[in-house]
């Protein structure tokens, strides 16, 4: 008999047939503990594939806001067959490192796309507003410079901040009035708001097409990732 279907067996038995019934049980599960192991292993891959599966539908259910967004940076291969978008906060002490290895990948990746995506803290998000403003009015490379900049600056203070702006060729004072913008503040809600939906916690995070990647990883790890969803399509 099944171990699974032990409980409706003994459900049919009087209370001394119940008992010896579960005393053979013990006796057999004591004899051969590793049926114990299999059935962890079971419940354990089960669990699992639950997981797989919710995080197919979570990232299904918001794709056109994960791989679409025209406002967020982009680079690597626009027509590349496997997508890559990658969640930063300037104030977070690993998003730095995180960001830098989904960089190379692109960089070394031909097929790569990556898109950027800033998710700042509330309250915290001065640092990802600049970064935004700068986008908008200086472009991409601009972008990767202002961020590269912000990872490396001891604070996002309004002095600090418009040192960037003036080593980017940009004027402090029209960045500032910028990154009041409503929707500049509208974009980075909604992408605190996409992390919650996707279940990823703080930054950083990686989503490709089919796997979520809750904290960072090395460029190494990233590629073998990148090149398990080209075998899968």
């Amino acid at each position: 008999m099944a171990l699974a279907a032990a409980p409706a067996y003994a459900a049919g038995l009087d209370p001394a047939q119940r008992a010896a019934f579960r005393a053979e049980v013990r006796a057999y599960l004591l004899d051969h503990p590793e049926v114990i192991d299999e059935a962890l292993a079971a419940a354990e891959a089960r669990r699992y594939s639950d997981a797989v599966a919710d995080d197919l539908a979570r990232i299904e259910a918001h794709r056109v806001a994960l791989f679409h967004d025209p406002a967020d940076w982009s680079g690597g291969n626009p027509t590349g067959d496997v997508t890559l978008v990658t969640f930063v906060d300037y104030g977070c002490a690993t998003c730095g490192p995180a960001l830098a290895a989904a960089r190379a990948l692109a960089d070394s990746d031909p097929g790569l796309r990556l898109i950027v995506k800033d998710a700042p803290a509330p309250g915290a998000d001065r640092a990802a507003r600049f970064a935004r403003v700068v986008l908008v009015l200086a472009g991409p490379d601009a972008y990767r410079r202002a961020q590269d900049a912000l990872f490396a600056a001891p604070d996002a203070a309004p002095a600090t901040l418009d040192g960037i702006a003036r080593a980017l060729g940009l004027d402090p004072a029209g960045v500032a009035r910028r990154m009041d913008d409503r929707a500049i503040a509208a974009a980075l809600a909604a992408n605190r708001g996409l992390m919650r939906d996707l279940d990823l916690g703080p930054p950083p995070a990686h989503v490709f097409e089919r796997t979520l990647i809750r904290g960072d990883l090395p460029e190494a790890a990233l590629a073998a990732i990148a090149t398990a969803m080209r075998r899968k399509n």
